[in-house]
């Protein structure tokens, strides 16, 4: 028996809720950016601590991937939205409260499992709307995600120069779960969204059996992946090297975002003048080489002027932004063309990888700066990103105009699983 057919109505609220859902959860995941060096001085660990303690987070992404399916299917959509917000924001004001390192370390995973699980959420409800308009949204609403982080990167940096942390984190936690309480009304009901009649038909390849391709993409999605957390994790902490004004120290990472945003946003337009491969060679080498200039620029002038010093980092890194952005879409939809291999095994299979890779790159970047110095620990992502034009040059196709609204990168918003696969 075939779910009804909600209204157009119920449809427009369903689609601006989960645009809204998208924008607090981007704000949620990265409020803490401006206070990553807060954190590090309250728990007296070196870079080399830090960087192990950010290299477990992704196991609670991980979790949540594999347990999300079953619960979606269980409670509905909307139901693991709202609860997983609500313990989402009782994780974040913990973290503002603890300052022994193996807590706070567990305490940020168990955080990570629950807004990933939120994300997936909402991920899943966008693709249920998007089943019922003929037109394409989720690019869209992915967009909601990047706003937010840009908002976080925005009230974090005038919270660390009027705030304590806690009582940001305090307010912050407020304010979203009130939201989603507000917003979880006007998500689709588990009888309207039609999730418990989701089946995907093609048989899905044992992971031994999957073509090279995918795990040359998987490790494209990596790349692009570890550029995207290395300026989330570590860019306030550079700028307070520069010497930059509790203000600005988050302002390369809201540029950098603000490039993302122009460019995901762009991705289905530019497709159809330009390849998938031409796209991602060229946004990989300009993203690699605006990072790389970026920071070199920035130690050049901060002993002179730290102010311009953060002005043109950011500067570059809006363009690193634009460069970054097409590199998820792209690797995942060439995925999701390969024969034998569904859309939802392709996403599954490449965001998984990812979160594997990025632990291996956050401990990877910690050592480095505690070794050498950040700004040395920024070539993981510069070199990555070099390895993704290989990667865009080998095992990308030169087709136009493919469907880059069906696919989402793991970072930024988390990965889309489908109820019922």
């Amino acid at each position: 028996m075939s779910s009804p057919s909600p209204s157009l109505e119920k449809l427009a609220q369903a689609r601006r809720a989960t645009f809204f859902s998208f924008l607090l959860l981007g704000h949620l995941v990265l409020c803490s950016v401006a206070w990553v060096p807060e954190y590090i001085d309250r728990l007296g660990v070196s870079f080399t601590q830090w960087g192990l303690i950010l290299g477990v987070a992704p196991l609670g992404a991980i979790v949540s991937i594999a347990v999300s399916p079953l619960l979606v299917n269980r409670f509905g959509v909307g139901r693991v939205v709202f609860v997983a917000s609500l313990i989402s924001c009782g994780f974040l004001v913990s973290l503002g409260f603890t300052t022994s390192p193996g807590l706070w370390m567990v305490l940020n995973m168990m955080f990570n499992f629950a807004v990933s699980l939120a994300g997936v959420g909402v991920n899943t409800q966008a693709v249920l709307v998007q089943k019922k308009f003929p037109t394409p949204i989720i690019n869209g609403m992915h967009a909601g995600w990047s706003m937010g982080a840009v908002t976080a990167a925005v009230t974090g940096s005038v919270a660390t120069a009027t705030v304590s942390l806690e009582t940001y984190l305090i307010a912050v936690a407020l304010i979203t779960a009130a939201s989603f309480v507000f917003s979880f009304r006007y998500f689709l009901t588990p009888a309207e969204d039609g999730h418990r009649e989701e089946r995907h038909h093609a048989t899905r390849l044992p992971l031994f059996r999957l073509p090279l391709r995918m795990w040359v993409l998987a490790f494209g999605l990596v790349c692009a992946a570890v550029a995207e957390i290395s300026i989330f994790e570590w860019s306030a902490v550079l700028a307070r090297q520069l010497g930059a004004d509790l203000l600005l120290r988050s302002l390369p990472f809201g540029v950098f975002m603000a490039g993302m945003i122009i460019g995901r946003l762009s991705i289905a337009r530019l497709a159809r003048a330009f390849s998938v491969k031409s796209l991602a060679t060229a946004g990989a080498a300009m993203g690699s080489l605006a990072m790389a200039l970026g920071i070199v620029m920035g130690y050049l002038i901060a002993p002179y002027s730290p102010l311009w010093a953060i002005l043109i980092l950011s500067a570059f890194w809006l363009f690193a932004g634009l460069g970054v952005a097409p590199l998820g879409p792209t690797m995942i939809s060439s995925a999701s063309a390969l024969r034998g291999v569904t859309t939802t095994q392709a996403i599954g299979s490449l965001s998984m990888v990812s979160h594997v890779g990025s632990i291996g790159a956050k401990i990877s970047m910690g050592a480095l700066a505690e070794g050498v110095s950040v700004s040395m620990a920024f070539a993981i992502p510069i070199i990555l990103l070099l390895g993704a034009v290989l990667v865009a040059r080998w095992a990308l196709r030169p087709h136009y105009n493919p469907d880059l609204d069906s696919v989402a990168p793991p970072t930024g918003p988390l990965p889309i699983v489908t109820a019922g696969s």
